[in-house]
């Protein structure tokens, strides 16, 4: 399996926790200048790779639910111009609640674009008003019911956990209302504070009032309990979907598997190389422009990091681990596994090990516990 992320930087704001590649400048002249640095981009990978084939395309950002319809046409068209995708391949369009007509959506299914990941966040007007967000809880359900009416059935809704001032009672009353709404995935992510955002300029200040470790853990308890209620599992560590549903593209990452990254920001994982060609969206539009390829982070992956990195992402996956898989590296953490087995965060079948609910929530701590060098 091999994946195409293609990154949009437009945003109509700057949201206030927000540390992605984006721009707010969306002016026509900033928009062409973006389209024809990506077909650069693109040429430059067809001469470094020929024709490559994709099972999943994600347009991902920023905001591609802000590419009109000839945009989001034209941009399409440049794609499978130049690569070629399977039959029947996913296609997943990032939507901003508000941000879509139903003229448009129509128009987006027609183009082929078959599953919709909606950036909720949360369903408390006042938290969304706080984080910077654009819109409201009544443009979540909107937008939802839009989506149902232009025939997307394949929908995933993206929260936030550990937001400033947030409950688990916002969480469950976010959570109960995008199921009724008939979601089939729900993202769960925990806030990053990062220092070059509002909410790290609050934090400095001692002003960023976040939930404590008991309270995030009984959000992420609270989730779990009414997904798994409504049919949903957790088929990845933050990601619940409903069978069948599942992301295709996020299991490409989490079987860590060949992914091609286009755009300002986007990161690539070809032939045991990952790279990223910058992490500023000028830069990105001036180096292409000149014809500068070159990538700001480029790394050869060896086989031994290659098992660690199968081993990090694949314990996020509820089915776990073949340990008979890690020919080179399973004497580094052998000895820690059995310690995780007997604290009851990770569970163990013979050769498989899969994380315990509790070892989920705690995803991070336990796998950067296993594959240390100390």
């Amino acid at each position: 399996m091999r994946g195409l992320y293609v990154h949009i930087p437009f945003c109509s704001q700057k949201c206030h926790y927000c540390d992605f590649v984006i721009t707010v400048n969306r002016s026509d002249a900033m928009r062409k200048r973006f389209f024809s640095s990506l077909q650069k981009e693109i040429e430059f990978v067809k001469r470094k790779y020929g024709t490559l084939i994709f099972d999943t395309l994600y347009l991902g950002g920023g905001t591609p639910s802000l590419l009109d319809s000839g945009e989001m046409s034209h941009l399409l068209g440049i794609l499978r111009s130049d690569f070629e995708f399977q039959d029947g391949h996913e296609l997943t369009c990032e939507i901003n609640p508000g941000d879509v007509s139903e003229e448009k959506l129509k128009s987006y299914r027609d183009l082929g674009i078959n599953r919709a990941s909606l950036g909720a966040q949360s369903l408390n007007d006042q938290l969304l008003q706080a984080m910077g967000r654009t819109h409201s809880a009544g443009d979540i359900v909107k937008t939802m019911e839009l989506l149902q009416k232009t025939g997307f059935d394949n929908v995933s809704i993206d929260f936030i956990l550990k937001l400033p001032n947030q409950t688990v009672k916002d969480v469950q009353n976010s959570i109960e209302k995008v199921v009724q709404l008939g979601a089939k995935q729900v993202s769960l992510y925990d806030l990053d504070v990062h220092e070059k955002t509002v909410y790290g300029r609050l934090q400095k200040l001692g002003k960023l009032d976040l939930p404590t470790d008991d309270q995030h853990e009984q959000m992420f308890a609270c989730a779990e309990t009414v997904l798994s209620a409504a049919g949903f599992f957790p088929y990845e560590v933050s990601n619940f979907a409903r069978p069948g549903f599942e992301s295709k593209h996020n299991l490409i990452y989490w079987h860590n598997q060949e992914y091609l990254g286009l755009g300002p920001g986007a990161f690539s994982y070809m032939s045991r190389r990952r790279s990223q060609m910058t992490t500023d969206v000028s830069q990105y539009l001036s180096k292409c422009e000149a014809g500068d390829f070159t990538s700001e982070t480029d790394d050869m992956i060896s086989a031994e990091e290659h098992e660690i990195e199968n081993l990090m992402t694949g314990l996020r996956l509820s089915k776990g681990v073949n340990l008979n898989e890690f020919i080179l590296t399973k004497s580094r953490f052998s000895g820690r596994l059995d310690l995780l087995v007997e604290k009851k965060l990770i569970s163990r079948s013979d050769n498989r090990v899969a994380l315990t609910r509790r070892g989920r929530f705690l995803c991070e701590t336990v796998i950067q516990h296993l594959i240390s060098k100390e």
